[in-house]
């Protein structure tokens, strides 16, 4: 089985959807990765990726999905952009679907999950996620929510690697954010105009500038199924 990934944030607009879909992209120079929207609530990865008006199949055409999945078959058959995405649209797919569906999708390559902001890691993705990367940016308001997601990881949180978000100058306090949270840290993601600009053009984004970086120090991250994730970074870190 090949990791699932679920990126996240602890506060609305740290481009937790613009990391996921970029940590796919460099995911897909070396295996066959899936992006997969976890926002049934909202929606809208396809969007962040540009496939917005690609046909395909969504999660509400998998929500009586019962059982194992052709993975590669479905993997054919989703809207791709620089990888497959599977995008919500429709009805809300049930925890037994989800789970069907995305360890289907893990068995041909890494998933990675873009998880709206809602304050904490919905069950069914705590107990599929190998490992969680919460964004927290660096303002006083954006550390507090950084808490409180901290708090309500439960399990999850052995899992859990920081990306601290802010400018440039911020990278400076984030091993000590890092500390205070007690998460250890994957990287600093810097603000990016690059981002902004490939949004305005109706490009997906790409992997380059700070948030390339902090997709390439997530790749090297990932274990082998018998290394515990935060002894990987540390390991990448000496």
């Amino acid at each position: 089985m090949h990791p699932v990934v679920v990126i996240t944030a602890a506060s609305g607009g740290l481009g937790a959807s613009t990391l996921a879909a970029v940590s796919a992209t460099v995911l897909a120079r070396e295996s066959s990765p899936t992006l997969v929207d976890g926002a049934f609530g909202g929606g809208g990865l396809d969007a962040t990726v540009a496939v917005e008006h690609v046909e395909g199949l969504r999660w509400g055409d998998l929500a009586e999905h019962e059982g194992a999945v052709d993975a590669a078959g479905l993997r054919r058959s989703l809207p791709s952009g620089p990888v497959p995405v599977l995008a919500v649209r429709g009805r809300r797919p049930d925890p037994a679907a989800v789970r069907d569906v995305v360890t289907g999708l893990a068995a041909v390559g890494p998933v990675v999950v873009d998880l709206p902001c809602s304050g904490r890691i919905p069950p069914v993705w705590g107990q599929l996620a190998d490992a969680v990367v919460v964004l927290v940016g660096l303002r006083p308001r954006w550390l507090r929510d950084g808490e409180a997601l901290v708090d309500a990881l439960g399990e999850s949180r052995e899992s859990a690697l920081l990306v601290t978000r802010g400018p440039r100058r911020a990278e400076r306090v984030a091993d000590r954010a890092a500390a205070h949270l007690g998460l250890p840290l994957l990287d600093h993601l810097a603000d990016d105009p690059g981002v902004v600009r490939d949004e305005a053009h109706g490009r997906a984004p790409r992997p380059k500038g700070p948030v390339g970086q902090v997709a390439r120090a997530l790749a090297a991250a990932l274990p082998a199924p018998s290394v515990p994730l935060a002894d990987r970074v540390l390991e990448l870190a000496s």
